[in-house]
C-alpha cells in the first residue's frame, strides 16, 4: 500500500486555527461596535428607506 502524505496535514491545521482566532476576533470587534452604537447619541440622516447614524454607522429601517 501507498503511504498517503502528511504534508498538506499542517497548512490545514494551520488555516483552521487562524479561521478559529479570526472568528473570535470577529466577535470581539462586533461587541466593541455594539457598545459604541449603543453609547453614540446618534445624528441620523434619513431617506425614504433608512436612516443611518453619521457617527457611528447604525442603520434602521424605515420600510416595514
Amino acid at each position: 500500500m501507498e503511504q498517503k502524505s502528511t504534508s498538506n496535514v499542517d497548512p490545514v491545521h494551520q488555516l483552521i486555527a487562524e479561521i478559529r482566532s479570526l472568528e473570535i476576533k470577529k466577535r470581539q470587534l462586533q461587541l466593541k461596535l455594539k457598545l459604541l452604537q449603543d453609547g453614540c447619541n446618534h445624528d441620523f440622516l434619513e431617506t425614504a428607506f433608512i436612516r443611518k447614524c453619521k457617527k457611528c454607522n447604525w442603520t434602521e429601517s424605515l420600510y416595514y
